[in-house]
């Protein structure tokens, strides 16, 4: 479950073209990195039926290796945020999910795509996904949140 969580957060950050909730934002820290654009999703679905998330990446310098580091939360009750994960993921395995390419990945354009079924076992309600993501040097290349309501 958490790296198919994982994926809707690798693409999700552009706002002008997602679909849905305005409660979204990005942040590629100087662009210096990665930009994102083209960004197609929704941002409600339903627990056990499939989605897919869809855009273009422009990568401005290589990435040899990284860590991805993902918190996924839901708000209980409205008085109480759980979390259900709280994670660091290598970053070429990610790109290699999304874009097919592996690492290191050079300056370029990548189109990324991701299909897969949200899991049934999630609870029906708002989970706010949260990703940075870490250079082999330990720089913030990017960060990105995004709420998500699952249906039943």
């Amino acid at each position: 479950m958490s790296v198919l969580l994982l994926i809707i957060l690798t693409v999700i950050p552009s706002l002008p073209t997602s679909t849905g909730s305005t409660n979204n934002y990005y942040n590629a820290i100087t662009h210096d990195f990665v930009i994102i654009t083209n960004l197609s999703f929704n941002t409600t679905i339903k627990r056990g039926q499939s989605y897919g998330v869809q855009g273009v990446i422009n990568l401005k310098k290589e990435i040899k290796w990284g860590i991805m580091h993902a918190k996924i939360t839901h708000q209980f009750k409205n008085y109480v945020n759980l979390t259900f994960e709280d994670a660091n993921y290598n970053l070429c395995d990610i790109s290699v999910s999304v874009t097919g390419k592996y690492c290191p990945l050079k300056p370029g354009i990548y189109h990324g795509i991701y299909k897969d079924t949200i899991p049934s076992v999630l609870w029906p309600g708002k989970y706010i996904f949260k990703i940075h993501g870490y250079n082999e040097d330990n720089v913030e290349l990017f960060c990105a949140m995004t709420e998500v309501n699952v249906e039943k």
